[in-house]
């Protein structure tokens, strides 16, 4: 009797979706009854009324063991979840748009060391604050130039599209072109000399900017070309088209009076925004994001299409930070000693500073509206869980999420 596990996945798959095989749990050596209490406890917050909805994925050696949704994509419209529900991914935009950059530096038309003012040249002579805390300070010279390494690493010293300095200079909009804003990005100073300190930061748009100078495509253009067509990412990109409107999740506030539908932004993410953010711009469905995350356990390969060398891989899924600069902090004051920066993900270094089950090697990111994702080398394992919330850290599902998973991994003696 196939279990309740396939009757989820085969929907999914039926829809032509490009999804990953499917497989029972028992073939991978997981425990059923474990993954069916990801499932019950996920719906318990729907029903609930704690979340409006979700879509959670789970493989194992390249093979769907559990995919399960439930809930509302529009609460007011009772519109339900469905499987392919597209989702505005933020910051899990971050390891596509590096994926490019790591590209073009593969087939030798990009370094590492180049210098960001090479392909931007608004960047050359960059000045410093004095006083990172104080944005009146005054101003020195940045002491080197900044590089496409240091913008992979976020330590090029550029802060965050939404933090207080970028708001001040007003330097991000929708409705910009990429051009326009990476030249407001270089109008203001810099918060930390490059290469000196981490910070989260809008340094993955900039890298977009760079792909579609060096590439002479535009970004999205590039994208699809060149990652989500051979992924088979189908419902990737940096908008919901007019034929996948019924596939879009709205994005809730939870407030203590209940869920509240957000308002859209400037450039509404059913209509095609002149700024292709590569930081934070994308949607993608939790089938698109397990084929994205599978093809790097792969060593860069998924269904005989080859995205990056194994070594190209090996740069994105592993520490790069130099010991001088971790731990890094995203919400001061309180660092994440577990985790160090490849040139495109969050990397575990030290599962045992992770509040929850980790290993060494382990390598993902999550997006600021509630979508989750990782890849474990180690066990095979890769999980994608999607929601619409914010705040994203919300009942603390990405924890609870990841738990029930690693409970359904069978002892290696079984």
């Amino acid at each position: 009797m196939k279990s309740a596990f396939l009757s989820f996945v085969m929907i999914f798959a039926s829809q032509g979706l490009g999804a990953l095989p499917l497989a029972e749990p028992q073939e991978h050596q997981l425990k059923p009854q474990a993954l069916a209490l990801v499932d019950q406890t996920l719906r318990h917050f729907v029903d609930s009324g704690a979340i409006p909805g979700f879509v959670a994925g789970v493989a194992r050696n390249g093979e769907i063991v559990y995919l399960g949704s439930a809930g509302w994509q529009d609460v007011e419209q009772a519109v339900p979840m469905r499987d392919d529900a597209i989702f505005q991914i933020r910051s899990m935009s971050k390891p596509i748009a590096s994926l490019a950059v790591m590209q073009l530096i593969e087939r030798g038309q990009l370094e590492l060391d180049d210098a960001v003012s090479t392909f931007i040249p608004a960047f050359a002579d960059m000045r410093v604050f004095s006083d990172p805390e104080d944005f009146d300070s005054e101003t020195v010279a940045a002491h080197r130039e900044m590089t496409v390494r240091d913008l992979l690493l976020h330590i090029g010293g550029l802060s965050h599209r939404d933090r207080t300095l970028y708001q001040r200079h007003q330097v991000r909009s929708r409705s910009d072109t990429l051009a326009e804003l990476v030249d407001k990005v270089a109008a203001v100073p810099l918060i930390s000399q490059p290469g000196t300190q981490w910070n989260y930061s809008i340094s993955t748009t900039v890298l977009g900017r760079i792909v579609e100078v060096v590439s002479g495509l535009a970004f999205d253009d590039y994208l699809q070309q060149h990652v989500f067509s051979p992924l088979q990412m189908h419902d990737s990109g940096f908008y919901v088209h007019e034929e996948k409107a019924g596939q879009l999740t709205e994005v809730y506030r939870l407030q203590e009076s209940g869920m509240q539908k957000m308002p859209p932004m400037d450039v509404p993410v059913t209509v095609d925004p002149p700024l292709k953010e590569g930081a934070a711009g994308m949607v993608s469905t939790v089938g698109d994001y397990l084929r994205f995350l599978q093809m790097f356990l792969n060593a860069g390969e998924l269904d005989g299409q080859r995205l990056l060398s194994e070594e190209g891989v090996r740069l994105m899924t592993e520490n790069q930070l130099a010991e001088s600069i971790m731990p890094i902090t995203l919400f001061p004051p309180n660092p994440m000693r577990d985790l160090g920066w490849g040139y495109g993900f969050s990397v575990v270094v030290d599962g045992g500073h992770s509040p929850y089950p980790r290993n060494d090697g382990e390598f993902g990111w999550n997006g600021s509206l509630g979508t989750f994702s990782w890849a474990d080398p180690q066990t095979g394992l890769v999980a994608v869980l999607m929601l619409q919330i914010q705040p994203s850290g919300a009942h603390n599902l990405a924890a609870l999420f990841k738990t029930l998973v690693w409970s359904a991994v069978q002892p290696a003696a079984e």
